[in-house]
């Protein structure tokens, strides 16, 4: 993504621009004076003058400004944004992969920022930070009741710069002080990759960054010297990032000259084609890519070349449909403008974007010192569209009025914003119970407690008398449920809750992917799948008979 620097004059301008814009209206009056920039500007500064002289109460200009500046873009679409001081740090860390900070996912628990886990070999974990620490004090302040953006915060900043603070450990009456020196700490695109049933290689990626392709080049050269034999890439409740990443990531997959992606904007020069270049690439295995309605940006572009080359297996939900290009025109030092300029249109020429609600957001749950992370528990074929026009449908599925495009090998795919999978599944319903006690963090707080009070290496079996612990446990929070809650669903559901958290305590993030990964129904209905279907094109037979199925239930 390239990177714009505007020339100081225009430093000065573009907020005043942006703001008269957004207050546009007095220009109106005259045709004339419509289009003149520089009369709507005279128009703001004069009404700014009068409500700094003149307004009943004091009023802070510089907090007007910015919200009027929110407020405009945010009538453009719901990704233009103006960005300053942490969200435009926290742009620069999405991208970048790295930031300066002290390596600590954090939740909140019992009103204070709370440690989930160290990242490995990083300042926080070399200096033996553990999970469920409380941050008490940063800086000598107490963080009673801080957001966690704003723990964040104070926690990062420049490489080598040392940050204070206080840790409240359960099992420990006093505070431990704490004065740690931040490094480069590297966010993790590939946080998990693994074999399961001895020849199936599952990667989670959780964003497209900078080292992206790498780190999915060495999950999946270490899984093919295990020997993999098929592969789920899964991009579940992935918010996208860089689009070269999403290239890179697509040409591992698929030979030298294909189309991968284009855009087409406004300006000729927003309107690109992307083809793989010569990488080397993955494959003689059947792979299928796990998608939802979070999946966007980036992830669709993967997804939708894959699905559109006949590579992969695309099974899920439909994905969020975010098919737009974000310049960044930087503004100052901490500053900088995020404009949408053009969108993406997949290989076969469906247009990735959808228009949603302007407060629509992919969400993230947990928060790192630096960054965000994934949720943990979230006929004729022309497939190179003619000087980057858009694709035209050849016909449209009667039951929902998607546009009907082809794959190379002529399946059929829709179009209408997002990308559809081959196979849909429906998406998981968590009951109240479920909601609130991960709401409230309870597994994690008993968690932290019992191992508090046996020791981090206690032999450890999750059996009836942990689970009826666990009972006890929310019992004396008071957490309010009814017996009839305690349903077969609800209590394995509590199982591989605890079995999550005590693997992440005891074990690590990594065990803790594995045991989320083996108790995810989605990922057991795909090996359940894959199974039955051995190669990729018996994988697109069963998605054939699966949409035949469905349509007759639906009859």
């Amino acid at each position: 993504m390239k990177l714009f620097t505007a020339r100081k004059t225009v430093l000065i301008l573009i907020p005043l621009i942006l703001v008269s814009f957004a207050l546009g209206a007095f220009g109106q009056a005259k045709k004339d004076k419509n289009d003149d920039i520089f009369h709507d500007l005279e128009i703001f500064a004069k009404i700014m003058e009068k409500v700094k002289s003149y307004y009943v109460d004091e009023v802070d200009t510089h907090e007007l400004m910015q919200n009027a500046i929110h407020e405009m873009l945010l009538q453009l679409d719901p990704h233009s944004q103006y960005l300053e001081g942490l969200d435009y740090e926290d742009l620069m860390v999405s991208t970048r992969g790295e930031f300066g900070g002290l390596g600590i996912f954090i939740s909140f628990r019992d009103n204070y920022p709370t440690v989930i886990s160290p990242i490995d070999d990083t300042p926080a974990d070399k200096a033996g930070i553990r999970g469920g620490d409380q941050i008490t004090e940063i800086e000598g302040m107490s963080t009673k009741g801080w957001r966690i953006d704003k723990a964040v915060g104070y926690l990062r900043g420049e490489p080598g710069s040392k940050v204070n603070f206080k840790i409240s450990r359960p099992g420990q009456t006093d505070a431990i002080d704490y004065v740690i020196a931040r490094e480069v700490i590297n966010v993790k695109s590939v946080p998990y990759h693994g074999m399961f049933e001895g020849n199936t290689g599952y990667v989670k990626v959780s964003n497209f960054a900078k080292h992206t392709a790498d780190e999915l080049e060495a999950a999946l050269n270490e899984l093919e010297g295990e020997g993999m034999q098929r592969l789920v890439i899964d991009l579940r409740s992935n918010p996208g990032g860089l689009l070269q990443a999403a290239t890179e990531l697509s040409e591992m997959f698929l030979e030298k000259d294909k189309l991968l992606v284009y855009t087409k904007g406004r300006l000729p020069n927003s309107n690109r084609k992307f083809y793989s270049s010569n990488r080397s690439v993955h494959g003689g295995y059947p792979i299928v890519v796990m998608i939802n309605g979070a999946s966007a940006s980036a992830s669709e572009i993967l997804a939708g070349a894959l699905q559109d080359w006949d590579a992969a297996l695309v099974v899920g939900q439909t994905s969020f449909g975010k098919g737009t290009v974000q310049t960044v025109f930087t503004l100052s030092e901490t500053e900088a403008v995020k404009l949408t300029t053009a969108k993406y249109y997949t290989p076969s020429g469906r247009s990735i974007h959808k228009d949603h609600p302007k407060d629509s957001e992919v969400g993230t749950a947990i928060v790192t010192d630096g960054g965000s992370e994934e949720e943990m528990i979230p006929i004729e074929t022309s497939t190179d569209p003619v000087d980057g026009e858009e694709g035209t449908p050849v016909a449209e599925k009667p039951e929902d009025d998607l546009p009907i495009f082809y794959t190379s090998n002529g399946r059929v795919v829709y179009g209408g914003g997002g990308i559809t999978p081959d196979v849909e599944f429906e998406p998981r319903e968590y009951t109240d119970l479920q909601r609130r006690l991960e709401r409230d963090a309870l597994a994690f707080s008993y968690v932290v407690d019992y191992f508090t009070d046996k020791g981090k290496d206690a032999k450890f079996t999750l059996d009836q008398k942990f689970v009826d612990g666990f009972f006890k446990f929310i019992d004396s929070r008071d957490f309010e449920y009814k017996k009839e809650d305690l349903t077969d669903e609800n209590l394995e559901y509590v199982r591989n809750m605890l079995a999550r958290e005590a693997a992440s305590y005891r074990l690590g993030r990594q065990e803790a992917y594995r045991v989320v990964t083996e108790a995810d129904p989605e990922f057991r209905k795909v090996m359940g799948m894959m199974n039955e279907a051995a190669t990729l094109e018996a994988m697109f037979r069963y998605a054939e008979q699966h949409k035949s199925i469905q349509k007759a239930s639906i009859k």
